[in-house]
């Protein structure tokens, strides 16, 4: 198996992140930011899952986003094989569902659009993708729930949906196929990845934020907890006990700010008040010579 992209937490989940821990999002953000979360942490897990049991010759594709006939869609992972094309989409629910055509009910009655209509909808455009690439490998769809903690009532049976208990059956079926990949997948991996597109040519929403309106300090790269015992060389948290560089403190809220602030440039003085002047200027200075590219002259010089 080889994984040809890897999976990584998207720019726009990692702004939201470093928006909420700098100023008090409203309800229906924090619910977002914290459904994007659990999502990513399912596709992680998801990953693992692949890892752990899918043994046999395999091209895997992580997070792809295409367009095609003027509408974005995602991919959450596509496995080339030696015979055809698994498509999944990943969902990591947690709690108990009833499933009807349109719509899942949790038991309190909510609403959350069916995944099987999305799944239904992202193999029409696949397909479509798929026929332009002048490919004839079969696809196959599944809907793959990965969280232990959900249930779902009157669940269709002739839909293609994997429950947890049934993962590992599940991966155990693909891995009897006996065709190897040849040229033919590897060539057709390289035309579906240049057919992605970066995230950075979609819109997001974000809450709205200005510089002088969010909180300055640093935070812990593992818990984003404010509560930092800093020494000459590392920072650790007095909340979950995690430990790391200075450095690499000050490297996270250097990226933060250029998430947050593109068009702005990026100098010793901006990372200085960035982080409440916790740090001094000149080891700010040296982080930024070591790791950035300074650019413009002396006194207007910037890190790119």
């Amino acid at each position: 198996m080889i994984v040809v992209k890897k999976r990584n937490k998207s720019n726009y989940l990692r702004t939201l992140e470093a928006i909420n821990r700098r100023m008090i999002l409203s309800d229906e953000e924090k619910l977002h930011l914290l459904n994007m979360q659990k999502g990513f942490e399912g596709e992680l897990f998801f990953d693992s899952l692949v890892e752990e049991f899918l043994d046999l010759d395999a091209l895997v594709l992580n997070d792809l986003l295409f367009t095609e006939k003027g509408n974005t869609f995602q991919v959450d992972t596509l496995i080339l094989t030696g015979d055809k094309i698994l498509l999944f989409e990943v969902k990591n629910y947690a709690g108990n569902f009833e499933f009807n055509s349109h719509h899942l009910l949790t038991f309190p009655g909510k609403e959350i659009v069916n995944p099987l209509n999305k799944l239904d909808e992202t193999s029409i455009k696949r397909r479509q993708l798929l026929s332009k690439l002048n490919s004839n490998l079969k696809l196959d769809p599944v809907l793959i729930f990965v969280n232990s903690a959900f249930t779902l009532y009157n669940a269709p049976i002739d839909r293609p949906v994997i429950f947890p208990t049934q993962i590992r059956e599940h991966f155990s079926k693909i891995n009897k196929s006996v065709l190897p990949l040849s040229k033919k997948q590897h060539y057709l991996a390289d035309k579906i990845l240049k057919e992605h597109h970066d995230e950075s040519a979609f819109q997001h929403k974000f809450p709205n934020y200005t510089y002088h309106f969010l909180k300055k300090g640093l935070w812990c790269t593992e818990c984003s907890s404010p509560t930092l015992t800093i020494t000459q060389r590392t920072c650790s948290c007095k909340t979950c006990g995690y430990r790391t560089s200075v450095e690499e403190t000050i490297l996270r809220q250097i990226e933060d700010f250029k998430l947050l602030f593109p068009d702005l440039k990026v100098t010793t003085s901006v990372i200085y008040n960035w982080i409440d002047s916790m740090i001094p200027m000149t080891r700010i200075q040296k982080i930024l010579l070591k790791h950035y590219t300074i650019r413009g002259a002396t006194h207007g010089s910037y890190y790119e």
